[in-house]
C-alpha cells in the first residue's frame, strides 16, 4: 500500500450527485427539452450547488483529510453567480491534487483487515484462511484415537507431537495478525476508508467528531468478529501460560473452534452472509410465530402423551408409573396379558423432550408411544408439525427467494449508477482537460478465424467475435522516449 493514495474521481463525482440530490431548488433541467436533455455536456452544466455547500463540503472533507491548506470556494466560482456545476468541482479535483496520506500504522492495518486493499492483503487474507482451516481439522482428527497416543503406558489418551506443533505454529500465528491489528487500529482514520461514510460526512451538516485513540481500541476489540478472533487465541495461551488442565480448560480449548467463524470474513462470503442476515430480519415476526407454535404444541401434546401413558399403573417397589410395552400369551389361562414395564413419561416436562423430536420431525426413537391411545396423540403431533410449523417455514422460504432477487436487483442497480457516473466524469474530462485524455489509449482484441488480419475491411467484425478491451494510460514525457511493459487483463465493454 502506498504512503499517498490519490482519492478516485468517482468519488467526488458521487459527492456531487448528493449535494445536487439535497439542492433540488438549484437543478432547472425539468423544463428542458427531451431532446437537449439528451446531451451530456447540457446536463451537467444543468446540475447546480450552492456555493456554501461547496464551501462546506469542501472544508469538510480535507478535515477529514487531515490537509492543512485551506479552501476558498471564490477561487474556484468563475462567475460568481452562487452556484458551482460539476466544471468546478473537477477543477478543484484537478488543481489539489486531493490525496490520503497514510501512516506507517494504517498501511499496517489495512494490510491485515482489508483484503481488496493491496496484493499483500490479498495474500495475507488467503493465508490466514489455510491457517484457520489447518488449525481447525487439526483439532478434529486430533480427537481421533488412531491419531493419539499414550505416553507413558495407559496413560490418558493425548494427540500426536506433529498435531501439537501444527497448533502451536497456527497459535502464533494468530497472535501476530491480532496484536498486529490491536497496536495499529488506534491510529487509523477508519471513516475515510468507508466510501459511503465519507460522502454522508461530506455533505452533512452535523459536526464531525474525531475518535481517541483509546475508544478505537476499545471499539474494535468489543466488535463481534474480533471477540471471536480474541476467544479463539485466549484459550490457548492462558493454557500455555498457566500450563493448566481440567475440565474448564478443556472447555476453554473447545472455543479455538469459534476461529472457523473468521471465514465469514472474507468478501467471497460478504454476499451470502449479507442476505441470510437481512432474510432473518425481515423474518422476525415469522420467527415469533413459529417459536410461540412450538411451545404451544410441546405443552399440549406433551400433556396429552402424559395423560395417555404417563398415569398407569402404580408400581410401589420402583415408584414407577408402568404402562403397557406388549402382550404375551399365557397357555395356562389361554388368554393374552399384557406386558408392563416402566413409561418413559413420568411427568408432564419428561414429555416435552418426545414432544420436540416429535414436532420437529427427527424422531431419534428413544421414546416413543406403546399404546393404541399414545400412538393417536403421536399421530396428532406430527400432523401439527406438519400443517402449523410448515407455515412460518414457508414465510421465511419466500421472504430469503426475495431478499436475494432484491440485493441481486441493488447491486444491479449500483452498478449501473456508477457506469452512469463514469460515463459523466469522461465526458467531463473530455471536455476540462482534454491533454489527460489524450494519455489514453484503448486496445481492443478480436478473433480473427481466417487469418488476413483487417487490412482493407472497412466494417467491424461481429460482436460474436469480440474478445475483450483493456484502457491503457501512457506515460508520455515530450522531453525523452520511454518504453513500458504492461500485462493486463482483457475486460468486456457491456
Amino acid at each position: 500500500i502506498p504512503r499517498r493514495i490519490r482519492m478516485e474521481l468517482i468519488q467526488i463525482k458521487l459527492i456531487f450527485t448528493r449535494l445536487v440530490d439535497s439542492n433540488p431548488q438549484m437543478q432547472t433541467n425539468e423544463h428542458v427539452p427531451p431532446v437537449v436533455a439528451s446531451n451530456k455536456g447540457f446536463d451537467e452544466d444543468q446540475e447546480k450547488v450552492p456555493t456554501e455547500a461547496f464551501q462546506r463540503a469542501f472544508e469538510r472533507l480535507f478535515f477529514l483529510l487531515e490537509d492543512p491548506e485551506g479552501f476558498n470556494a471564490k477561487h474556484y466560482d468563475k462567475d460568481s453567480d452562487g452556484a458551482v456545476t460539476w466544471s468546478e468541482f473537477f477543477d478543484v479535483y484537478k488543481r489539489r491534487n486531493i490525496t490520503v496520506n497514510l501512516s506507517i500504522f494504517e498501511r499496517t492495518f489495512l494490510t491485515m483487515e482489508d483484503p481488496e486493499s493491496s496484493y499483500i492483503a490479498q495474500f495475507v487474507s488467503i493465508f490466514m484462511l489455510g491457517v484457520i482451516m489447518l488449525s481447525s481439522f487439526s483439532f478434529i482428527l486430533g480427537t481421533l484415537p488412531v491419531c493419539q497416543h499414550q505416553d507413558p503406558p495407559l496413560s490418558k489418551p493425548q494427540p500426536v507431537p506433529a498435531f501439537e506443533v501444527i497448533e502451536t505454529t497456527c497459535l502464533v500465528i494468530f497472535c501476530i495478525e491480532y496484536l498486529l491489528r490491536v497496536c495499529t487500529v488506534w491510529a487509523v482514520r477508519t471513516d475515510i476508508f468507508d466510501e459511503k461514510r465519507v460522502q454522508a460526512l461530506v455533505t452533512g451538516f452535523d459536526p464531525i467528531h474525531k475518535q481517541s485513540p483509546a475508544w478505537k481500541l476499545v471499539k474494535f476489540v468489543i466488535t463481534p468478529s474480533n471477540l471471536i478472533d480474541l476467544a479463539a487465541i485466549l484459550p490457548a495461551v492462558l493454557s500455555a501460560l498457566l500450563d493448566a488442565e481440567g475440565g474448564g480448560f478443556v472447555i476453554l480449548r473447545l472455543i479455538r473452534l469459534t476461529r472457523i467463524f473468521r471465514a465469514f470474513k472474507s468478501p467471497a462470503l460478504a454476499e451470502p452472509v449479507t442476505v441470510i442476515g437481512q432474510t432473518i430480519t425481515q423474518s422476525t415476526k415469522a420467527l415469533y410465530v413459529l417459536v410461540f407454535n412450538l411451545l404451544l404444541g410441546i405443552v399440549i401434546f406433551g400433556s396429552l402423551m402424559y395423560l395417555a401413558e404417563g398415569q398407569g399403573k402404580w408400581d410401589p417397589d420402583t415408584h414407577t408409573y408402568l404402562r403397557v410395552v406388549g402382550s404375551n400369551w399365557n397357555a395356562t389361562s389361554g388368554e393374552w396379558q399384557d406386558v408392563l414395564d416402566s413409561s418413559p413419561f413420568q411427568s408432564i416436562p419428561h414429555t416435552f423432550w418426545w414432544a420436540m423430536v416429535t414436532a420437529a420431525t427427527v424422531g431419534y426413537g428413544d421414546h416413543y408411544p406403546t399404546t393404541p391411545l399414545g400412538k393417536l396423540v403421536a399421530v396428532m403431533t406430527m400432523v401439527f408439525s406438519l400443517v402449523i410449523l410448515a407455515l412460518p417455514v414457508g414465510v421465511m422460504g419466500g421472504t430469503f427467494s426475495q431478499v436475494w432477487a432484491d440485493y441481486k436487483d441493488q447491486c444491479k442497480s449500483q452498478a449501473i449508477k456508477m457506469e452512469e457516473e463514469e460515463k459523466k466524469i469522461t465526458s467531463a474530462i473530455q471536455r476540462l482537460d482534454p491533454k489527460r485524455m489524450s494519455k489514453l489509449l484503448l486496445v481492443e482484441v478480436w478473433s480473427d478465424e481466417s487469418g488476413d488480419g483487417t487490412a482493407g475491411t472497412k466494417t467491424r467484425p461481429h460482436a460474436s467475435h469480440f474478445l475483450g478491451e483493456a484502457t491503457l494510460e501512457l506515460d508520455l514525457n515530450p522531453q525523452k522516449s520511454s518504453s513500458s511493459t504492461v500485462t493486463q487483463r482483457l475486460s468486456s465493454n457491456l
